[in-house]
């Protein structure tokens, strides 16, 4: 059986393994990792007014049309993809807010300690590969200082395409293969275990500061 390969470093151990991105391509996961908080909860979590979001996202947890359409094995590539779609369709001034909102989110809950590492290991390029959407995660890069990471992410209107083919093979369309050989990957999900393996320098590491808090969880109370 295959073994995936890659380190599991602690927020104070991540200066020495990323030494490795000197001059080389390093990619940076988004979602708790370069931003503490998840995008796309936050972008659900702010539309307004927040009892009919809160209500829309409810209707749609309850009758679950993800899996309708995707069946249990691939509820999960397009779950999140509709309930920002129906937001987005629904709400649409919701995008606009969102818009004037992010700069200061961004800036709120970014991960200062990454980000001067990243700028400590001296990369030749440095890019964001995330399975959140474009549409919410650049708004959220106007409030961090220039020069900002390439941003590679998920179109409103495929989104599902995207959590289809992975991150790995989302990644490996975008970069040659001898740049990823070399390549540092910073994350903090295993589900980006293919792509950890793949590159020459993966790092799997969890900060503490983090937070996974999910859209209007306590009207579900």
């Amino acid at each position: 059986m295959h073994t995936l390969a890659y380190e599991t470093p602690t927020p104070e151990q991540m200066k020495q393994a990323m030494a490795k991105a000197q001059g080389k391509l390093l990619i940076v996961d988004f979602d708790e990792t370069l931003w503490l908080r998840n995008s796309t909860e936050s972008f659900l979590a702010h539309a307004r007014p927040a009892p009919l979001a809160a209500a829309i996202l409810r209707g749609l947890d309850l009758t679950r049309p993800w899996r309708i359409i995707g069946g249990r094995r691939r509820a999960r590539d397009y779950r999140d993809w509709i309930r920002v779609l129906a937001i987005a369709t629904l709400m649409p001034w919701t995008l606009r807010r969102w818009a004037r909102i992010a700069p200061k989110l961004g800036r709120t809950f970014s991960n200062t300690g990454l980000e001067q590492l990243m700028t400590a290991s001296n990369p030749a390029r440095t890019v964001i590969v995330s399975n959140g959407y474009t549409v919410i995660i650049a708004p959220l890069l106007e409030g961090y200082p220039e020069p900002r990471p390439q941003l590679v992410a998920a179109s409103l209107m495929s989104g599902w395409k995207w959590r289809r083919a992975g991150k790995l093979a989302n990644t490996e369309a975008v970069f040659d293969a001898l740049l990823l050989d070399g390549a540092t990957v910073v994350t903090d999900h295993e589900d980006d275990a293919e792509l950890l393996a793949r590159v020459g320098n993966g790092l799997l590491c969890v900060w503490p500061e983090a937070r996974y808090e999910r859209a209007f969880a306590k009207c579900d109370t």
